[in-house]
């Protein structure tokens, strides 16, 4: 469920369209995936939309303009970066909700995590596509028009187990705002993985809170799962998690903390059965749950577990009392925070869930309250041949960790934001089980495999 940054080489552009010929499916996807579609405000530059087809894929993550063929970066042979994948990986909940549940259920899930890729996304485009220009030794950090991506919705892993995730493929090419083409500051992208992760996971708690009432056990780190999937069964569908945890205990002696795993990711990672379709898949998961003695049509009580008892008054978009927690423990290993920092930490805080907006506004708040930045961010912004040097310029501000977290306890009204949209209710929620249960009474004593949801391009 942490959002993953992979470097994509030139010419790996092949694992994502590999199967696609003129745009259509040859055989079957990897386990029955879909194609691609065009994401970012950067393609619209290039007139790209729709489907990603395989050859303008390939031209764009080569560096070329699809249409006139010009070259949009420095070439720096087949070791150049042609990409940046970030994963947005839902919850082992939400999967199993997607890919097991009632097709009411399933299809407001799949909505709810595009949803959520597409607020991520923005941030990205408004926060982290960015180019640098060098002239005469300064090196100055421009934003860009957005990133040109394409995004690639798989419902399975590579142990076949239901794991609902999108590869947002960022080429490495960006328009600044001046004007000019060139490689994206990857600086920047790294940097701000944790807040587009800590968007991604606080805006699909908000859409399944919205559209099914469900509710949210929330770690400290931010992610969590919905109130009323089994932990058993969400175990029962991470093969990936045991087989990763079986390696490091029988080679380290222990389970090794997730700072340790990048080695045991890639020593146990299996190739993908590409002859596979998640319809035949389903039929085999099914029969996975019913072997260990799980009831799948226990998956409908999620439906409002997230309402409470009555409408009560506005909830705090944010839990103040992790906030301070979390900002604590911040305090204990960095002695400055960015921006992009503050939002991490009140989106993973951000229990209920709530939208980029609202977050990057608590994080803005917070900022204003903290007194004057003390540093300009040189180590994750700043060109290496000059970093720590003035004559880096555009640099990310920072602020004292320790006026951040003063700030926070003095000024709580900046925290006074509530979750927005419409409230969830039994008027809303009450109707889906209606529905749901006239599709199980229709069902009933069949074994029925409905086919994945189309969550709309």
């Amino acid at each position: 469920m942490v959002l993953t940054v992979h470097v994509v080489r030139r010419g790996g552009h092949g694992y994502y369209v590999g199967d696609l010929v003129a745009g259509r499916a040859r055989g079957t996807l990897v386990a029955g995936e879909e194609p691609g579609v065009w994401s970012g405000q950067g393609t619209l530059g290039m007139g790209l939309a729709g489907t990603v087809e395989a050859p303008v894929f390939g031209d764009v993550l080569d560096g070329r303009h699809p249409d006139s063929g010009a070259t949009l970066r420095r070439q720096a042979g087949h070791r150049s970066v042609a990409a940046y994948d970030l994963t947005f990986a839902a919850p082992k909940s939400v999967s199993i909700l997607h890919l097991l549940a009632p097709r009411e259920i399933a299809t407001e899930v799949g909505a709810g995590h595009r949803a959520a890729v597409e607020e991520a996304t923005s941030y990205l485009d408004r926060a982290a596509v960015g180019v640098r220009r060098s002239h005469r030794g300064q090196v100055t950090l421009i934003p860009s028009t957005g990133a040109v991506a394409g995004g690639f919705l798989h419902r399975t892993s590579r142990a076949l187990d239901p794991h609902l995730h999108t590869h947002l493929v960022v080429a490495n090419v960006a328009e600044g705002v001046d004007g000019a083409w060139s490689a994206v500051d990857g600086r920047r992208v790294f940097a701000h993985a944790p807040a587009a992760q800590g968007i991604y996971h606080a805006r699909l708690r908000l859409e399944l809170r919205e559209r099914l009432g469900a509710g949210w056990q929330v770690r400290p780190s931010g992610l969590g799962d919905v109130v009323g999937v089994d932990a058993g069964l969400r175990h029962l569908y991470s093969q990936r998690s045991t087989t990763m945890d079986e390696y490091d205990v029988g080679r380290f002696g222990r389970v090794r903390t997730s700072g340790h795993r990048r080695g045991t990711f890639h020593a146990t990672r299996p190739d993908k059965d590409v002859t596979r379709t998640v319809d035949t898949l389903a039929s085999e998961w099914r029969s996975r749950a019913a072997d260990f003695g799980f009831d799948l049509g226990d998956l409908t009580r999620v439906v409002g577990l997230g309402m409470g008892r009555g409408a009560g008054p506005p909830r705090p978009a944010v839990d103040p009392d992790r906030l301070q927690e979390q900002l604590g423990r911040l305090a204990n290993r960095r002695s400055t925070l960015s921006h992009h920092d503050i939002v991490a930490v009140v989106a993973a805080t951000a229990v209920t869930g709530a939208t980029a907006r609202t977050i990057e506004s608590i994080a803005t708040s917070i900022t204003e309250t903290s007194g004057p930045p003390v540093v300009a961010d040189r180590t994750l912004h700043g060109d290496r041949s000059v970093a720590g040097r003035s004559e880096v310029r555009g640099m990310a501000p920072r602020w004292s960790t320790d006026s951040v977290v003063r700030a926070v306890a003095r000024h709580p009204e900046s925290l006074d934001r509530v979750v927005e949209g419409a409230p969830v209710g039994a008027m809303a929620v009450q109707p889906l089980r209606g529905r749901i249960g006239q599709e199980r009474e229709g069902a009933m004593g069949a074994q029925r495999t409905p086919p994945a949801p189309d969550l709309g391009r």
